[in-house]
């Protein structure tokens, strides 16, 4: 698995915005201009023609912060930004009972932004986008899928969601190569 960071991704194409900005940059990160990006019903970008087999990729934003994650399964991925929100607010509109609990026992950025962002990679994942968190649906923990939890800099939480491999009762991560780019 690779994950591409671009901070400042805005102005390296300052004219393009929306899915042509994130194609340029999914283009960019991987450095093949020929590359056909098309995307499902839901949004989810992925690798069309000869390339599909072995490219599966996630992408995901936050202020002036672009994240690709490349892999040869399906994966989904979120960053976000450490920031001031009302987390009980939005946990007891968008998390099961039990995730606004254990964000509530201690309260702190660290359970919210994290699971917050498990639960965005993980619709990311599915395909099903925003749909599967509106309807509250938990983040799997049964070992369905593995979740491998990172900080980049300057307090940004991501979460990656990948197929869980390894021996049965195991979880092995994949390695991650980090490469940021300006």
């Amino acid at each position: 698995m690779k994950l591409y960071v671009i901070n400042d991704y805005k102005s390296k194409y300052p004219a393009l915005s929306g899915r042509t900005l994130t194609d340029a940059l999914i283009r960019e990160c991987l450095g093949r201009e020929d590359l056909i990006i098309e995307r499902t019903d839901n949004g989810k970008p992925y690798i069309a023609g000869p390339d599909s087999a072995c490219c599966c990729v996630s992408v995901s934003h936050d202020k002036e912060t672009f994240a690709l994650l490349v892999s040869d399964r399906n994966v989904g991925l979120d960053i976000q930004y450490c920031r001031d929100v009302k987390a009980d607010r939005i946990a007891a509109r968008f998390f099961s009972e039990e995730e606004a609990a254990y964000v509530a026992e201690d309260n702190t950025e660290s359970r919210f932004f994290t699971l917050w962002t498990r639960k965005e990679a993980y619709s990311k994942y599915t395909g099903l986008g925003m749909e599967q968190i509106m309807k509250k649906e938990p983040v799997p923990n049964d070992g369905e899928v593995l979740f491998t939890d990172l900080m980049l800099a300057d307090g940004c939480y991501c979460s990656i969601c990948s197929e869980r491999i390894g021996k049965e009762g195991g979880q092995m991560p994949d390695e991650i190569q980090i490469s940021y780019r300006k």
